[in-house]
């Protein structure tokens, strides 16, 4: 990328600023919410296999992750910068943390079929699609959602954030709140009293 959320560059005009970046976080929530939704899938189940669908949604975030970020626009000046070396590496610490944090939850459900993966190569190999199961291992059993603990962990635990990233990180936290707003609501009637549990 040409830049990234904390990078200082001469802005274009506020108001420029303003619909492009919040065209680029609508991009990713929009299209990560919507395809998530079982009356989506359900809809778009009727044009291609069901077990290409998880795969394919997981492209689509790609690629809107990759549209987000090619067209956010930094600006402003830093907010907080922390001067201690040392400090610095501990925040950076914690961000790692947070990220391999989510990765390994990852796996802890089953990464491969999260990806879409054994969906796909399942039925190629003459086995039948899995079937959704609930799952409470590991990170699971203490924290409801490892994967986007992990997200706010990493976004938020910077030494140097410029307003861009500010606005940013606010941008992607809400959208998870959000999002886990309408997730938890499928997971109950997915799963029930189980879930509830």
């Amino acid at each position: 990328m040409p830049h990234t959320v904390n990078s200082i560059v001469p802005s274009d005009s506020l108001v420029t600023v303003i619909v492009i970046n919040t065209f680029a976080l609508l991009l990713f929530g929009l299209q990560h919410s919507v395809m998530a939704r079982p009356s989506f899938k359900r809809w778009f189940t009727r044009f291609i296999d069901p077990s290409n669908e998880r795969s394919t949604y997981v492209l689509a975030t790609a690629v809107a992750i990759g549209g987000m970020c090619y067209l956010w626009i930094p600006f402003c000046t830093v907010i907080w910068q922390v001067e201690s070396e040392m400090w610095g590496y501990v925040i950076r610490g914690i961000a790692v943390f947070g990220w391999l944090f989510l990765f390994i939850a990852t796996f802890m459900i089953n990464h491969f079929e999260l990806f879409g993966l054994r969906q796909t190569f399942n039925p190629l190999q003459g086995k039948s699609a899995p079937t959704a199961t609930f799952k409470m291992s590991g990170f699971y059993k203490i924290v409801r959602h490892p994967i986007q603990t992990g997200v706010l962990i990493g976004i938020w635990a910077v030494p140097v954030s410029a307003s861009s990233h500010l606005v940013f990180a606010t941008g992607i936290s809400v959208y998870i709140f959000i999002g886990l707003y309408f997730e938890e609501k499928d997971l109950v009637q997915e799963f029930g009293e189980t879930y509830l549990d």
